[in-house]
């Protein structure tokens, strides 16, 4: 065994060599390919255009939406009974007219509600 000094001293020298081989391992991993030099043709053009790629992909998150919502029963909001498509309209259709008279009764005005404060309250 070695004397309680060595042993520490001995331990930082293992850390640190372990700590150099992996810091070269990381840095080996990240080195880049090294190129090819084979001729190629010229690159065929894409099959599709990048505005229907694009529009594509823009279209996917609506797809999304609409099929995610079936929760593995393969209809709409994952209703699989028609009696939870009437709950779900009456419910909404209550708080849909609740919310319509309390707006309809509210005072239009033009003027910017968070800019007005009473000066008197500072």
């Amino acid at each position: 065994a070695l004397p309680g000094a060595e042993q520490k001293r001995y331990q930082k020298t293992t850390m640190k060599t372990v700590a150099c081989a992996l810091l070269l391992a990381s840095a080996a991993a990240l080195a880049p390919t090294p190129a090819r030099t084979a001729v190629s043709k010229a690159a065929p053009k894409p099959a599709l255009h990048y505005q229907v790629a694009a529009a594509a992909t823009a279209f996917a998150p609506l797809a999304a939406l609409a099929g995610g919502q079936s929760e593995g029963t393969g209809l709409s909001l994952g209703i699989d009974d028609p009696r939870e498509g009437t709950v779900l309209w009456v419910i909404g259709g209550f708080f849909f007219f609740t919310y319509y008279n309390w707006a309809k009764e509210q005072p239009d005005s033009d003027s910017d509600f968070f800019a007005e404060y009473d000066e008197r309250r500072l």
